[in-house]
């Protein structure tokens, strides 16, 4: 896979797992993909690692669009495996001025990795935070479905990296919904939905409410 520019200057960077056919305890037989975005501004920002055996995938993407080193800030949105288990050898490549994250993301940050030295910034609902021509806003959604999730808004580019809370389980190399069969996209989601996030529909709804009163 490469880099994937979907708005100006913020790019997927992430993993395809075509060989993975259990995930969460129910079979995936199309396979997932780890979802990752670079951001290119005055502080460069990567929001999300992926799983730890695909680390090499993820650092060949960045390589092709920047130095690594060059990354300033890590924005953590879920700690589950599958979006942070590079970030422990990602954190000690890069060296990253801030590691961004909820108030109970830090908590199961440090309980999973036994890391209080990293360089955390926590952020809440509304917290926003300059990278220079572009911002980001954060929202915590707890529960959605860990006790540490939350959403990065981009303002400017109108551009939500919504954690799990949208998701699917689907090995693809096209990133756009033009560029697939929209109704095997809705049947991954929907299996992804009731698979998942099912039991915390209420708190779906809650955040639904409070995104459209906000907007």
């Amino acid at each position: 896979m490469q880099p994937i520019e979907v708005k100006k200057n913020i790019y997927w960077v992430g993993a395809v797992d075509w060989n993975v056919r259990d995930f969460h305890g129910y079979q995936v037989p199309k396979g997932t993909t780890y979802n990752s975005f670079l951001v290119l501004d005055e502080k460069v920002t990567l929001f999300d690692t992926v799983k730890k055996p695909f680390k090499s995938d993820l650092m060949a993407n960045i390589r092709k669009l920047i130095d690594p080193s060059k990354i300033d800030y890590i924005v953590v949105n879920h700690v589950e495996m599958d979006h942070s288990g590079a970030l422990p050898e990602i954190m000690d490549l890069i060296k990253p001025e801030k590691l961004i994250c909820s108030t109970m993301g830090k908590k199961v940050l440090i309980d999973h990795f036994h890391r209080d030295d990293w360089p955390y910034e926590v952020v809440e609902t509304g917290k926003s935070v300059s990278l220079g021509k572009k911002s980001v806003q954060f929202m915590e959604t707890r529960m959605l479905h860990w006790p540490d999730s939350m959403f990065s808004y981009l303002v400017e580019d109108k551009m939500l990296i919504s954690s799990d809370a949208f998701g699917q389980h689907w090995a693809t190399s096209e990133r756009f919904d033009d560029e697939i069969d929209l109704d095997e996209l809705l049947s991954q989601s929907a299996k992804y939905y009731a698979n998942i996030l099912l039991l915390y529909s209420p708190l779906v709804q809650k955040l639904l409410a409070s995104v459209q009163k906000s907007a």
